[in-house]
């Protein structure tokens, strides 16, 4: 009894499949995608899928929505207007030649199984008549990433230049270069950086080397320690924040 007991036990465990939500918190932190070449182009929207592999991006500037599938099946045409419902799903509706377009973006964590990668939205195509399924991604949180931001707060500790005489830690982003540069409060730096709507890494990075006298030295090598991993970031009110397991490690203000 006890034996058939244990065998249904884990026949119901492997018939159960975690929900989306479960499945996104299970998945690891792991680093963020880079989307300097779609930012450099200037889409607003991103969507990926595979088998076969396959592209789909929304330039609001350009006036275009792009598709490219490794089939063949591809095409460029005028982007429509969008058409948003109350549960923050977004459609776009086109006729384009022999046929239609029509593309679906559902909010839902979504993995990709192609890379691990994690994204925001669900997304399906009908490109004249092939479905397609696939993830999706809206970069206008990113473009608020690209900013100048000046470092107020470190782990609850009010920063400022008074009394140091130096520098407030400074950091310029820009995510189109995938570069950052700026100061450490004593040194000039620079490096790499990309993002996605979650998470931001920084580095590797480059440094003048003048001596900081302390405690200006000691607070640099802290600040540039607290960079080196990927971190989770907030950004709202002009004010980005930098977090670490959903701890607040440092804020910044945007310079006007």
């Amino acid at each position: 009894m006890r034996t058939l007991l244990f065998g249904l036990l884990i026949l119901v465990t492997a018939c159960r499949r975690p929900s989306t939500q479960f499945a996104a918190m299970l998945s690891p932190i792991g680093q963020p995608a880079d989307y300097t070449r779609y930012l450099k182009s200037g889409d607003e929207l991103v969507a990926v899928g595979s088998d076969p592999s396959w592209s789909f991006t929304v330039n609001s500037s350009k006036g275009q929505m792009t598709f490219k599938s490794a089939n063949g099946d591809s095409l460029t045409t005028t982007v429509p207007e969008r058409q948003t419902d109350s549960d923050g799903v977004f459609r776009y509706n086109a006729q384009v030649e022999s046929g239609s377009l029509n593309v679906v973006f559902r909010p839902d964590s979504c993995i990709d199984s192609k890379t691990g990668q994690r994204y925001d939205y669900r997304v399906q195509l009908d490109v004249r008549g092939k479905n397609y399924i696939g993830c999706g991604i809206s970069l206008q949180k990113l473009a608020l990433l690209q900013d100048i931001w000046v470092l107020t707060d470190f782990q609850g500790r009010s920063i400022s230049a008074s009394g140091t005489g130096r520098e407030v830690p400074r950091l310029e982003i820009s995510l189109t270069e995938g570069r950052v540069t700026g100061t450490t409060g004593c040194n000039r730096l620079s490096g790499n950086v990309k993002a996605d709507t979650r998470l931001i890494q920084f580095g590797p990075m480059v440094m003048t080397k003048m001596a900081c006298a302390d405690p200006v030295g000691t607070f640099e090598n802290t600040f540039l320690n607290a960079l080196v991993q990927p971190v989770s970031y907030q950004i709202a009110e002009g004010k980005l924040t930098l977090l670490r397991n959903g701890q607040q490690l440092m804020v910044f203000k945007k310079v006007d």
